[in-house]
């Protein structure tokens, strides 16, 4: 499962880089006007930090026209650029008429929050479905076991769209992977807390305590 951050922030994803396991960066509208009043220039300092991928969506959800001039444009922009498209009527009309016209360009449907739409995106030609778990846990406080069965509608009709989930807290974010995501993304908050756990610390801090205890601040040799 790969893993994605979801930032617009490259203060972050450089950070997040650096731990050496990120695959590539998630965005949405939200995202990129938070980061500020040109969005062009976000864009291109978002590609020029990503080790990856870069979703990027497509503003509104009415109209497939719109959509489809907006991906063109993306896609102009640089061949990392994964297309958003909404889960609606008008956004699988723009991705159908999208993967005739560039079957190069990658898409990914994003605000799936049902196995029908899940279905529906993947019928389409998605090569991405973007599933609003995290989202909808936390705002209805109950765990919603949507990756498990897409995985199923998936095997079993032989679609090859990935599955991106929305990570939340490490349970979830383990629950995730084994009902079989492909990729999961986080915001930086969630991704720190899986590299950490208050018992890791604690084993930690006792180990260097029983060292020190003998030891001092002496430690094993260090080859340059």
């Amino acid at each position: 499962m790969d893993l994605f951050l979801d930032s617009a922030n490259p203060k972050e994803i450089l950070e997040a880089r650096s731990w050496g396991l990120l695959a590539g960066v998630t965005t949405n509208p939200s995202l990129i006007a938070a980061a500020g009043p040109h969005p062009e220039k976000t864009l291109d300092a978002l590609l020029e930090v990503s080790p990856g991928p870069l979703l990027v969506q497509v503003v509104g959800w009415h109209a497939p026209e719109p959509m489809v001039r907006q991906a063109r444009w993306l896609h102009a922009r640089s061949p990392r650029i994964v297309v958003k498209l909404p889960a609606s009527i008008a956004g699988l009309q723009a991705l159908q008429q999208l993967k005739t016209e560039l079957p190069a360009l990658p898409l990914a449907v994003t605000a799936i929050a049902s196995l029908a739409q899940a279905y529906l995106a993947a019928k389409a030609g998605a090569d991405i479905a973007a599933i609003f778990n995290g989202p909808l846990d936390q705002a209805e406080d109950v765990p919603h076991d949507l990756i498990r069965p897409i995985r199923q509608i998936y095997t079993r009709y032989g679609f090859t769209t990935k599955i991106l989930a929305c990570g939340r807290y490490p349970r979830l974010f383990g629950e995730i992977a084994v009902a079989g995501a492909d990729l999961c993304t986080l915001r930086m908050e969630f991704m720190r807390l899986l590299y950490e756990h208050p018992f890791t610390e604690q084993r930690m801090n006792g180990f260097l305590k029983s060292w020190q205890g003998t030891f001092g601040e002496e430690s094993w040799p260090e080859l340059p």
